[in-house]
């Protein structure tokens, strides 16, 4: 199979913009982080603040979705600049956000 060279310099450009654009994916736990307790997975998904690790950039704190826990871990789900994004983060770096009209 031959390469067209007619192309070859636009597509060397355009992997260079796909991959300085991408944004870093959030630093997560390892599996062994778990614990012996099994993640509960939950359709519920409260509103929850989560502080998130970036391997390029500070930790910040991110208004997200709680999909799954256990004593130790909590998965946090939010939207990003290209979609869908989630992490597990320690439980102590999440807390419940108050949603507006909730009472108490």
């Amino acid at each position: 199979m031959t390469q067209n060279r007619r192309y070859q310099e636009h597509y060397a450009q355009m992997r260079e913009r796909i991959f300085n654009e991408m944004p870093a994916a959030p630093c997560t736990l390892p599996q062994q982080a778990f614990g012996p307790d099994p993640v509960r997975w939950t359709r519920e998904q409260p509103p929850v603040w989560a502080w998130v690790s970036w391997p390029d950039r500070p930790a910040e704190r991110i208004a997200a979705h709680a999909t799954a826990w256990n004593d130790r871990v909590v998965c946090v789900e939010w939207i990003g600049d290209r979609g869908t994004v989630n992490t597990m983060v320690w439980r102590s770096a999440v807390t419940r956000r108050s949603t507006p009209g909730a009472t108490g």
